[in-house]
């Protein structure tokens, strides 16, 4: 980011790079949610990669910083869908019984690309930066070529009775308003602006007063609204959207600074630094795969949910003592241990949600699930980016040596070029702000185990095979209109009003 800012002469403004791509990202889940459960899931998987495609080659052309972060945010919308619509598809393709081996296989892709995203970053920022975006369109086409040639099973009943006017115009602006208000609050304050500045306060108010309003509009005005808000009488679905939520303040921070703290704490360069982030996102690969497995053969979710939030409750505690000072093996072992604890959690909220509702809800609460992890995300990375900043800035102002260099400082630029004395003193800093982040980290993760446990067993049938599998939990088959999702979803699933809460 610091790279591409300073392209365009805009370094004090790179957060934008990231925040535009994340708010559009969080608003439109759950609107391709609703489309999918609205007009299927093959168009919307299309129209996510076009959307895509054309926000990276904006990206990829832009001349003048604007025009790259609208670029960042059509493709946020872009990668909405792709996210959303993917774990749909597999939802109404694949049994419930194996559907944690899919959806494990799916995390465990969004964990590796953790890792390559920013090492291959650093590769094409040497030579240019505008292939990080190139890429992207030269890898999508074989995707799409895949879809259109070999992939025709994928979904695509559209809902009877249902037209353009259907679509909830007004839950979508309500929910944008309110997201984007919340996010940009959670971002500038503290370092942009201050807490009790008007501009802060303006946007937690308007973010806070849409959420009654727009609760009140999704019950009594759409059809069809982009957020049934029925499916929250089902006890699994709140448990997992809540435990997802929590547990995603966590998960999304420390992938975002793990590699900041290795370079500004530690002293790294950039390509160490994101390959240290190898022992907490191997793990989440490792336990998100073999937890799927082990869901396939068990039946069970509960032992998994209980036994991950746990397991990333102490080791959230534990990394509270990253301050710079530890032994980086120490170090590696704790990241290790939270990534497992991710691990285990993954897949498994989805699949515990998707157990205890109907195919009618099932888009919608896939969506949910989704939407609550990366809701919990952007508000993970705005607060805990904003408390490593004003610790940091904190110490770094209170300290008479430094503040001649106060400029660099701030920027997190150039500082190799500063003395001896004053990159340990801001090595120490950025080491504090790390652990204070990890304090304030913690009660969130033990919000997020707290919601586990109030979670039913799943029941997800048998094992499947030729003498073991009943014939409603067979695989499905992909009728003239392309629904596999009746027979994913076995007829004796019922919605949330015939589900104990």
């Amino acid at each position: 980011m610091p790279t591409i800012a300073s392209q365009y002469n805009e370094l004090p403004q790179q957060s934008w790079i990231s925040l535009a791509y994340l708010l559009t990202s969080t608003v439109f889940q759950p609107i391709f949610g609703r489309g999918t459960d609205l007009y299927g899931s093959r168009i919307m998987l299309f129209l996510s990669i076009i959307i895509f495609d054309i926000g990276s080659l904006f990206c990829a052309v832009a001349t003048d910083f604007i025009w790259f972060c609208i670029g960042r945010a059509i493709a946020g919308i872009g990668a909405a869908g792709l996210l959303v619509v993917c774990m749909i598809v597999i939802s109404q393709m694949v049994p419930l019984r194996d559907r944690g081996k899919y959806v494990g296989a799916m995390y465990a892709r969004t964990a590796i690309a953790t890792v390559l995203g920013p090492v291959l970053g650093g590769i094409f920022t040497k030579f240019n930066w505008r292939w990080c975006f190139w890429i992207n369109l030269i890898l999508s086409a074989p995707a799409i070529g895949v879809l259109l040639l070999f992939v025709k099973k994928i979904p695509n009943r559209k809902r009877p009775g249902v037209t353009f006017k259907d679509v909830d115009f007004g839950g979508i602006i309500l929910i944008a308003v309110c997201v984007v208000a919340l996010c940009i609050a959670l971002t500038w304050g503290g370092t942009t602006y201050a807490w009790s500045s008007p501009v802060i306060i303006s946007l937690l108010v308007v973010g806070g007063v849409c959420i009654p309003v727009y609760i009140m509009y999704e019950l009594y005005i759409p059809r069809f609204p982009v957020v049934p808000l029925e499916m929250f009488r089902v006890r699994n679905v709140t448990a997992s959207t809540g435990n997802y939520f929590f547990s995603s303040v966590s998960m999304y921070g420390l992938s975002a600074y793990i590699p900041s703290y290795y370079q500004l704490a530690r002293g790294d360069n950039q390509l160490v630094s994101g390959l240290e982030i190898l022992p907490y996102v191997g793990t989440i690969v490792i336990f998100s795969t073999l937890v799927g497995y082990l869901m396939s053969w068990t039946g069970r979710t509960r032992p998994f949910l209980w036994a991950g939030g746990l397991v990333n409750l102490v080791a959230n505690g534990l990394l509270i003592m990253l301050n710079g000072t530890l032994p980086r093996a120490v170090e590696y072992v704790f990241l290790a241990l939270s990534g497992a604890g991710v691990g285990f959690i993954a897949q498994t909220n989805t699949v515990s949600a998707q157990s205890k509702v109907s195919r009618e809800l099932l888009a919608s609460v896939t969506t949910m699930t989704m939407w609550s992890k990366s809701l919990g995300g952007i508000v993970g990375i705005a607060m805990q980016g904003s408390i490593i900043q004003n610790v940091y800035l904190k110490n770094m102002q209170s300290n008479p040596a430094a503040v001649p260099y106060l400029p660099q400082l701030k920027a997190l630029s150039g500082l190799h070029s500063l003395p001896g004395p004053i990159q340990a003193l801001a090595a120490q800093s950025y080491g504090k702000g790390f652990s204070t982040m990890m304090i304030a980290t913690v009660p969130f993760v033990a919000v997020g185990f707290l919601f586990s446990l109030t979670a039913e067993e799943a029941s997800l049938g048998r094992k499947t095979g030729k003498k073991e599998t009943p014939k409603d939990e067979e695989a499905p088959a992909v009728s003239k209109e392309g629904n596999a999702a009746e027979a994913a979803f076995p007829p004796e699933k019922v919605s949330g009003e015939n589900v104990n809460v």
